[in-house]
């Protein structure tokens, strides 16, 4: 895994700085913005056979619609898991809070009052276990189910769980160590968006998409060198955009 590489080859095309205007005026449109760059991205990363960077597709406003189709299924797919999870996870939330807040209420002075707060604040331990676990659970299965969704362009096909359980055992540890580095350089480029009058955090959006994207291929390309099987392109990604000029 090339983590710095994540980053650096965003700015190997002769075009990146018009890439990132571009890319950051169209996060601005809600829910269809991003998941234009996706698409962008994905034509990018995903369908065409050329590995050089110096060639990656520039944006062009005239391809909007083939982006908006071709980043649809994936963004739908983290959308759909997303909310599932959500809701697994509020009831069990009350289930966590309710006893705590029951005995707290019954609770009066003395030993009662401290039994209760120590009940709250053990309550307040396990909730903050349980977001963990459900976070990190989450961000393990969206990444083979948002790179199947990038190469079938197909929702149903997407949750294939065989494909996800050979996945997560080959590059669980490498998904973990790029989550992370996706936070943390995120967080990184997001303050430093806010600098410029806040503008600079939806351009900074562009960049974080890329890497993810990026390592999202490598993840891709790790899975089958350690013997994973190899997902069928979608015919609707055959039909590769142009390339930079001069390519």
């Amino acid at each position: 895994m090339n983590y710095a590489a994540s980053v650096s080859d965003f700015f190997k095309s002769p075009k990146w700085m018009m890439n990132l205007l571009l890319g950051g005026v169209c996060v601005l449109i809600p829910i269809v913005g991003p998941m234009v760059v996706l698409g962008w991205l994905i034509t990018g990363f995903w369908a065409r056979q050329d590995e050089n960077f110096e060639t990656f597709p520039e944006f062009d406003f005239s391809h909007f619609g083939k982006y908006l189709e071709r980043g649809l299924w994936p963004f739908l797919v983290v959308f759909v898991v997303s909310m599932a999870f959500s809701i697994v996870m509020v009831p069990l939330t009350w289930v966590l809070m309710i006893p705590a807040m029951l005995v707290g209420g019954l609770s009066s002075g003395g030993h009662d009052a401290n039994a209760g707060s120590c009940l709250g604040f053990i309550a307040m331990i396990l909730m903050m276990l349980f977001f963990a676990v459900m976070i990190f659970a989450m961000m393990l299965l969206l990444v083979p189910l948002k790179i199947r969704a990038s190469l079938t362009q197909d929702f149903a096909k997407s949750f294939d769980v065989g494909f996800v359980k050979r996945f997560l055992a080959l590059t669980w540890k490498e998904i973990v160590l790029s989550s992370l580095f996706v936070m943390v350089t995120g967080t990184l480029f997001v303050c430093l968006g806010m600098i410029v009058f806040c503008v600079g955090m939806y351009f900074a959006v562009v960049l974080i998409y890329f890497s993810w994207t990026h390592l999202h291929k490598q993840l891709y390309t790790l899975y089958l060198s350690r013997g994973g099987e190899p997902v069928p392109l979608s015919p609707k990604l055959n039909d590769a955009l142009p390339a930079m000029p001069g390519a």
